[in-house]
C-alpha cells in the first residue's frame, strides 16, 4: 500500500528495514526483511545443502554438494521458487500494512498467528513488535535517510542526537529535532 510517514514513501522507493534507504541502492540486510527470499541456504556437515537455515527439512533439500556444485543447485527451478513464494504467499493483512515496504511479511517460517479467527492466512510472529519499532523509529531513519540522500554518512545522527542531549530539553510542542518537520510530541517525544 502507498503512502508516507515521517516523510519517507512507504511503496518501497525510500527507507527499508534497515533504517538504510533503498534509493540509495541498499536492499534490506536481512533476509527476513526482503521481499523475497532463497539467498540464504543451508549447508550441513555432510554436503546436504538446503533452501534455507530455516527450513532444513527433507522436502527443502536441494541436493549434495558433493555430487553436484553448490551454484547448480542453488539455481535450481525449485530454489527460485522457494525464494519467490515469500512474495506470492504474502498475507493480505500484509499487502495492507503501511510497513510492508520495510518488513515484507517478514520470513514465512514465522507466519502463524491467525489473522482472523476463520481466515486460513497467518501474520508472522514478529508483527506487532516490527510495526512498534518501525513507528517509533521512522523519524529517526528518516533523518538517516536524509543524510545518506545529501551523500552525508547516516552515522551523522549521533551528532544531532548529541547536541539534543547537550541542549535545553525539548518541549512537546518544539519542532523535532530529528528533523522530520514534526513537533515533538507527535515525533519523537511520542
Amino acid at each position: 500500500m502507498a503512502g508516507s510517514c515521517a516523510g519517507f514513501s512507504t511503496n518501497g522507493s525510500g527507507m527499508t528495514s534497515a533504517g538504510s534507504s533503498s534509493s540509495a541502492g541498499q536492499p534490506a540486510s536481512l533476509c527476513v526483511f526482503a521481499e523475497t527470499c532463497g539467498s540464504g541456504l543451508a549447508l550441513e556437515h555432510n554436503g546436504d545443502l538446503y533452501a534455507c537455515d530455516h527450513y532444513v527439512y527433507p522436502e527443502y533439500r536441494l541436493g549434495n554438494i558433493t555430487q553436484t556444485p553448490i551454484d547448480t543447485l542453488a539455481s535450481l527451478p525449485q530454489q527460485r521458487q522457494f525464494g519467490r513464494d515469500k512474495k506470492a504467499r504474502l498475507p493480505a493483512a500484509c499487502k495492507r500494512c503501511q510497513w510492508r515496504f520495510a518488513c515484507h511479511g517478514g520470513c514465512p517460517k514465522h507466519r502463524f498467528l491467525p489473522t482472523q479467527a476463520s481466515d486460513p492466512e497467518r501474520l508472522n510472529y514478529f508483527c506487532e513488535s516490527n510495526r512498534m519499532f518501525f513507528a517509533h523509529a521512522a523519524p529517526l531513519l528518516e533523518a538517516m535517510a536524509r543524510l545518506l540522500r545529501q551523500g552525508l554518512p547516516a552515522a551523522r545522527i549521533m551528532d544531532m542526537l548529541a547536541r539534543q542531549a547537550a541542549g535545553p530539553p525539548t518541549r512537546r510542542n518544539d519542532q523535532c529535532p530529528c528533523g522530520s518537520g514534526q513537533k515533538y510530541k507527535r515525533c519523537c517525544g511520542a
